[in-house]
């Protein structure tokens, strides 16, 4: 868009003029304007330039800001999702441990139980044989 604008304001301003003095009759048809005007239309004109210029380097500024700002957001989750799972993965670490110590426990109370049990078995046994 901003290029079309400027290929017509190029076009537009290969305009021929020449210079009349006060009196003399114009060499063309058409509508004669001073030099106060011809100045005043071209200081609009870069004006409007200008602005131009400052509205396209505003909406570029607010695109960065936006995708610096999508950037941050998605960062910010990334790192507390990060953080979310390695504190998981701790937890079930530190449950595994104790279930690893309770099941240690277990199993001694079992195999003391069963050995036990078959100690005093066989020395009740042995003295009912004896």
């Amino acid at each position: 868009m901003f290029l079309i604008a400027m290929i017509y304001t190029c076009l537009a301003a290969n305009t021929d003029f020449i210079n009349i003095e006060e009196g003399s009759a114009a060499p063309f048809s058409g509508k004669l304007i001073t030099d106060e005007a011809l100045g005043k239309i071209m200081a609009q004109h870069e004006s409007e330039l200008k602005e131009a210029d400052l509205n396209l380097e505003y909406e570029v500024q607010k695109k960065a800001n936006e995708m610096q700002l999508q950037y941050n957001l998605l960062n910010i989750k990334y790192s507390s999702e990060k953080q979310m799972y390695k504190e998981m993965i701790d937890a079930r670490d530190a449950q595994l441990q104790i279930n690893r110590r309770q099941d240690f426990w277990r199993r001694f109370a079992t195999y003391s139980g069963f050995f036990i049990g078959a100690g005093t078995t066989v020395g009740i046994v042995y003295s009912l044989n004896q």
